[in-house]
Parts: C-alpha cells; sequence; structure tokens
C-alpha cells in the first residue's frame, strides 16, 4: 500500500507480466488496463507471477540478509500470495529480502502478487468462485477487518491450524479477541494503519488538522474519499460527532446522504481504492482520507505529502492474512504466517512498510534495526494516540447490506 520508488520495478515490466496474464486468459483486457493503470502487480524474481498463471517460472530471487529464525509447517513446495501495493519490504533490486529468507528456511517458492486496489474489488472478483466452492488459486489474501468478517460469514475461509503457527503467541493482546472471529480461527493481523487525513500542503497552501477540513471550498474537486463502508462513512460520523463504533445501522446509513452532497456538489473529485495516492501524488487531490503509512513511506519522494490525525478521530484497523476455502498450499500458508510473526522478521516488515506491527516484541528488534522507528507514532502509537483511535463496528449479513447499499448508492461506487 506505500509508494516508493523500487529501482528495477517499472512499469514496463508490469505491462509484460500483465500482458501474459491476459495471454493466459487469467484477465480479460479491462482487468489488463485497470491493473496496468494502477501499476497493480508486482513481480518478484521475473517469473514468480508468471508461475502463479501456469508458468514455468520459480520464485522469489531476491537477495537478503538477518538472522535465521525457525518457523514451522512448510516442508517445500509453492505458496502464492495476494496483497496491497507494496506492503511488503523491498531492496534496492526491488527483491523482498524477508520473503528470500522464508524460502531459504522452508524450501516453499513464493508466487507474490499486488492483485488488492481494494477490498471491495478483490471481493468483487473472487465471489462467485468461493460462492461456487471453487478454488481461486490463491493461499493467503491479506483483507481488512470487516471483509475478513463477511468472508467468514459466508464460510469462505480455511480454517487455521494454531498448531502450524505457534508464534501466534507474539499476536498483542489487544488484537486477540475481535468479535467477527474471537479465537482467530480464521484470521491473523498482517499489519495494521490508520485512516486520517492525507494532503499536499503545496496545493492546501496550510496544515489540515481536521475532518472539516475535506469540506472547504477552497478545495473543491479536489478532495478524495474512499471507497466501502469501513473508512469514509466513520469518519463523516466522527464528524458529526458519532462514535463508530456505537453508532446505529441507522446512523450509518443516514449519513451517506452527506456523503452524497459532498460529490454531487463537486466538492470530491472520486472516491478511490488504493489510487488515490497516485492522485495524490500527480496532482490531482489536494487532500484526501487515506492510511498512514501510505503518506509517510511516499515523503521520501514525495515530501509535500502530510498524514494528519483529526482532531475529531481517526480510525484504525487491521489488515488480515486469511486462507480462501479450498487454498492448494494451506501447511505453506501457515509457515508464511509463523514466519512473519517472529519478532525479527516482523521489525523489518514495519521498518520497511511504516504500518503498525502486530506483533509483541518486534518494537524492540525495530530498535536494533532502526532505532530512530522505534519511537514512531505510525508504527508504535502510544497509549494517548490509540485514545483518539475508532473501530468500525460490526455489521449482520443484513445490516451490511443496507449500509453497502446506501454508501453505493451515494458514491456510485
Amino acid at each position: 500500500m506505500t509508494a516508493r520508488n523500487i529501482k528495477g520495478r517499472g512499469r514496463r515490466g508490469q505491462r509484460d507480466v500483465l500482458l501474459n496474464l491476459l495471454a493466459s486468459g487469467r484477465i480479460d483486457r479491462r482487468e489488463f488496463l485497470r491493473r496496468f493503470g494502477a501499476g497493480g502487480v508486482l513481480l518478484l524474481g521475473g517469473p514468480a507471477l508468471l508461475a502463479a498463471c501456469g508458468g514455468d517460472g520459480a520464485a522469489t530471487t531476491a537477495g537478503g540478509g538477518g538472522a535465521a529464525t525457525t518457523v514451522g509447517g512448510g516442508g517445500g513446495g509453492v505458496l502464492v500470495v495476494d496483497n496491497w501495493i507494496e506492503y511488503i519490504d523491498l531492496d534496492d533490486n526491488g527483491d523482498s529480502p524477508t520473503i528470500l529468507r522464508f524460502t531459504e528456511q522452508t524450501g516453499i517458492e513464493v508466487d507474490y502478487m499486488e492483485g488488492i486496489n481494494s477490498n471491495e474489488d478483490w471481493f468483487g472478483r473472487y465471489q462467485p468462485q468461493l460462492a461456487a466452492g471453487d478454488p481461486i488459486g490463491i493461499d493467503i489474501a491479506v483483507l481488512t477487518d470487516y471483509m475478513a468478517a463477511r468472508m467468514i460469514r459466508l464460510d469462505f475461509l480455511e480454517t487455521i491450524d494454531h498448531a502450524n503457527v505457534p508464534n501466534m503467541e507474539n499476536l498483542a493482546p489487544a488484537l486477540q479477541s475481535p468479535d467477527f472471529d474471537p479465537n482467530r480461527d480464521y484470521t491473523l493481523p498482517w499489519q495494521s494503519g490508520f485512516t486520517g487525513i492525507a494532503y499536499d500542503v503545496d496545493q492546501t497552501g496550510r496544515e489540515l488538522t481536521s475532518l472539516q477540513d475535506l469540506l472547504d471550498p477552497a478545495f473543491a474537486g479536489k478532495v478524495g474519499l474512499l471507497e466501502g463502508y469501513a473508512d469514509t462513512v466513520p469518519l463523516f460520523l466522527l464528524m458529526e460527532g458519532k462514535d463508530p463504533q456505537s453508532a446505529s445501522v441507522d446512523d450509518y446509513v443516514a449519513v451517506t446522504d452527506r456523503i452524497a452532497e459532498s460529490i454531487s456538489s463537486g466538492q470530491v473529485r472520486q472516491v478511490y481504492g488504493n489510487d488515490y495516492l497516485d492522485a495524490l501524488i500527480n496532482g490531482d487531490l489536494a487532500v484526501s482520507l487515506g492510511w498512514s503509512g501510505d503518506i509517510v513511506a511516499s515523503q521520501e519522494d514525495t515530501p509535500n505529502l502530510h498524514f494528519a490525525f483529526p482532531e475529531e478521530g481517526f480510525m484504525i484497523w487491521n489488515d488480515n492474512m486469511l486462507i480462501p476455502k479450498g487454498a492448494a498450499n494451506k501447511a505453506n500458508a501457515e509457515a508464511w504466517m509463523n514466519f512473519y510473526y517472529d519478532p525479527v522478521n516482523a521489525a523489518e516488515l514495519a521498518a520497511y512498510i511504516w504500518y503498525v506491527s502486530p506483533v509483541v516484541g518486534a518494537k524492540e528488534a525495530v530498535a536494533d534495526i532502526a532505532p530512530e522507528l522505534a519511537d514512531s507514532e505510525l508504527i508504535f502509537p502510544t497509549e494517548a494516540t490509540l485514545g483518539n483511535a475508532h473501530i468500525v463496528r460490526s455489521f449482520t449479513e443484513e445490516e451490511e447490506a443496507a449500509v453497502s447499499q446506501a454508501v453505493s448508492a451515494a458514491t456510485g461506487v
């Protein structure tokens, strides 16, 4: 989900990968154009992604370092992972040191894809196959809490064998028992993060501190919102002084009228998925709802981008590792989970992508890798910061349908 410019990872290479996908029938022409336009695929080691599409390629060939750690499960074979854009550590060659280390320790070759632009887009793509009971060719997908809850409710996930993930004991206590998966039988957080205000200070001409800044007429036509109900709707509720966790379904539905008005009036330029960041970087947007790690990582190349915790409050969320029903390499998926719950591996990941690590011990390990990051609020937030963070409430199937329909009607997405 971050936007670093990685050497050796240009659009020409992405195009070649997508052309192979198109030729194989794995994607259609519309999907080719959408994903190439969004830069939505990461190819590690050249043939890795093609292997997932029936090619003869091997897996990640990244160079790396760091101390070896013992992981359970696995024992060779392959693993297909689908994740958000640039949500993994990369070196200057565009390779992932931690993925290489995982392969060295387990013998498991990794086909790593960046096919997730938004939760809704991913679900819409694979829902027909999952509903029909057909495997989707993915062993691990990384989806946000509310979508993970939907996947559990629809029986679209395999149960995690906890015996294969002993490092699960390192999961932060606050994340161990979400209401949608109280025993973590189906999900394990990959990273957590915040949804707040992302903005281009060169365009705004001032620092932004309030959700009301989204509605400032000075930014008309230069404002972005996020797809689905888990980010935009709760923040509009906070704008009205309502807690997203305790607000009623009627509250969620009613506030979509205000969202619709902000769009129809021309205040909002567009509703985005992960591609909101491109719009900020290229100047189409002055301000948008955005995800914390994206903005902080982008500041290396685009220092005019800032992230603000709104004074009214902000959202905290988890992106979760899930094993889709019928996954061909379930034990290998569990080995991957176990590997990234080793504090050293978790620290290396967090030090690169700058999201909130869910792993106990990662902060201490980060201090050895990048001590300046150990005190970062965006990776290891203080209790004071967390005190102003909110989570989206859970819904029944009927409630979620009502809220989703209202959001879709308001946003056209």
